[in-house]
C-alpha cells in the first residue's frame, strides 16, 4: 500500500494554518497519533490521508459530470519537417492541397499555410537555407476543426499528440490552453453554481491562497441603464498570474460571452449551450510541454487541469472554531478530489509512479466495485477491462526505457 511522505502531511497542515493539536481535534484523532504520522514513525496510507482531508471539508471525488474539459489552443514546433504533404496526410489526416498559402511575419516566419483555423508556419526560402522548421498552430476553432478530422479517423487528442511526440523527438509544445466548462444545472439549481463575483470577494478577504501566483486582475461591467437586467452585464473575467509567465489562469462567465457572440438572451445562451463559467489554463514553453507529457503518459486531461489548479490555488469559505480555513464546497465540487500536480520545469525520465498513483487515486474504487460485482454475479468484467487495454507505440517505448533503466 502506498504511503504518504510525512513532509506532505506537514505542509498540508501548515497550508491550513493549524497546529498539530488543532488538526488532530478537527479530524477526530489523538494528537499523539497525529504527531506519529507527521514525524514518520507511523505510516500514513493514501486512503487514510484522503479520509483526513474529507474530515476537513475536502472532497474525495469531485463531480466529474459538472465540468467538461477540452484543448482550446495548441502551438507545437518541429525542427525539421521536409515533406509537408506527408505531414498533413499522416498526422493532420487531411490533404496539403486543402491549405492556402499566405505571406506572414508572425512568429518570425515568412509563410503560413491555412486550412481554416489549422495553420502551418514555415519559410519561403527553406530550400535555399535548409531551414525546415515548422510550427503547427491551432486556435480554439482550429482545435474543433482538427477534432472533426480525428473523429473521422477514429482517433482522439491522446493518439494525435502521442504520435507527434513519439515520431518527432525534436518537437516541443510552446503553448497549450486547457478549458474547463462548468455545466449549467438549470434555473432551479443556479444557487449551486460557482459565482466568480464571490471569488473576487474571497481574494479580497484572503480566503483564496496561492502557492506561486503573485498578481491578479479582474474586469467586468455593462450598461448603466437598465441595471436591474442581467442582459446588460458584460460578464466577469478574472486573471491569475502574468501573461508573460509559463502558467496563466483566466476564469470568466462564458454564458455572457456566448450571449453577446450569438446575439441572444442570457436565458437562451444557458438553454442552448449549457455552459455557466469557463476556467481556462494557459501553459507556455516548458510547462506546456510537461502538461502534454503528463497527458500522453496516461493521466486524464481533466485530472491534469484539476491537479494544476489544486497545486497553484485553493478556495475557502470562512474558518471553523479552530481557525482552520474551510474548503469552499462549490469549488470542491468542481476541482476537488485531484492530487495537486506540479509541472516540472526540467525534463526528467518518465517513471511509472505517477500513473500508478493516478490509478490508485481515481480508478481503484471503481475497479474494486467491479471486482466485488464479479463475485456476486459470477462475471469476468474486471478481466475484460484488463484485457481490453492495448500498448501503443509510445507505451512500448516507455516500457523499453523502464526495462533498460530498472535495476533489480
Amino acid at each position: 500500500m502506498t504511503k504518504i511522505n510525512p513532509l506532505l502531511l506537514k505542509n498540508f497542515r501548515k497550508s491550513l494554518g493549524l497546529s498539530q493539536k488543532e488538526i488532530a481535534k478537527t479530524i477526530g484523532i489523538n494528537p499523539r497519533t497525529y504527531r506519529s504520522y507527521e514525524n514518520g514513525s507511523r505510516g500514513l496510507s493514501l486512503d487514510k490521508f484522503s479520509s483526513f482531508k474529507e474530515a476537513l471539508g475536502f472532497v474525495r471525488d469531485a463531480d466529474r459530470d459538472l465540468v467538461k474539459v477540452h484543448i482550446d489552443y495548441l502551438r507545437m514546433t518541429f525542427m525539421s519537417v521536409r515533406d509537408l504533404e506527408a505531414f498533413c496526410a499522416n498526422y493532420l489526416h487531411c490533404q496539403f492541397s486543402e491549405f492556402r498559402e499566405e505571406e506572414t511575419r508572425l512568429l518570425s516566419y515568412s509563410r503560413v499555410w491555412k486550412r481554416g483555423n489549422i495553420w502551418l508556419f514555415d519559410f519561403f526560402d527553406k530550400v535555399q537555407t535548409g531551414n525546415n522548421q515548422v510550427t503547427l498552430q491551432l486556435s480554439g476553432q482550429g482545435c474543433r476543426e482538427l477534432e472533426l478530422l480525428l473523429v473521422e479517423n477514429e482517433l482522439d487528442w491522446s493518439n494525435f499528440l502521442s504520435s507527434l511526440c513519439n515520431d518527432f523527438s525534436d518537437s516541443h509544445v510552446t503553448r497549450l490552453d486547457i478549458a474547463l466548462d462548468e455545466k449549467y444545472l438549470g434555473p432551479e439549481r443556479e444557487d449551486e453554481q460557482f459565482l466568480l463575483s464571490d471569488l473576487i470577494s474571497k481574494v479580497y478577504k484572503e480566503e483564496v491562497t496561492f502557492k506561486y501566483i503573485r498578481n491578479w486582475n479582474h474586469i467586468g461591467g455593462g450598461q448603466l441603464k437598465n441595471t436591474d437586467s442581467q442582459e446588460s452585464s458584460q460578464g466577469i473575467s478574472i486573471y491569475f498570474g502574468s501573461r508573460q509567465s509559463n502558467l496563466y489562469f483566466n476564469f470568466y462567465e462564458k454564458r455572457y460571452e456566448l450571449a453577446r457572440k450569438e446575439q441572444i438572451s442570457l436565458e437562451e445562451s444557458l438553454e442552448i449551450f449549457g455552459t455557466w463559467n469557463r476556467y481556462e489554463l494557459r501553459f507556455a514553453q516548458e510547462k506546456a510541454q510537461s502538461a502534454v507529457e503528463e497527458y500522453i503518459n496516461g493521466i486524464d486531461l481533466a485530472e491534469v487541469a484539476r491537479g494544476v489548479i489544486n497545486h497553484e490555488m485553493q478556495v475557502y469559505d470562512g474558518t471553523n472554531r479552530y481557525g482552520q480555513f474551510k474548503p469552499d464546497a462549490k469549488w470542491q465540487r468542481l476541482f476537488g478530489g485531484s492530487e495537486p500536480l506540479k509541472l516540472s520545469m526540467q525534463p526528467k525520465p518518465y517513471t511509472i509512479d505517477r500513473t500508478v498513483r493516478w490509478l490508485m487515486y481515481q480508478v481503484s474504487n471503481s475497479l474494486k466495485l467491479v471486482e466485488e460485482a464479479d463475485k456476486l454475479m459470477d462475471t469476468d468484467y474486471l478481466k475484460m477491462i484488463q484485457e481490453s487495454g492495448e500498448l501503443n507505440d509510445r507505451a512500448k517505448a516507455i516500457l523499453k526505457d523502464l526495462k533498460s533503466n530498472h535495476k533489480k
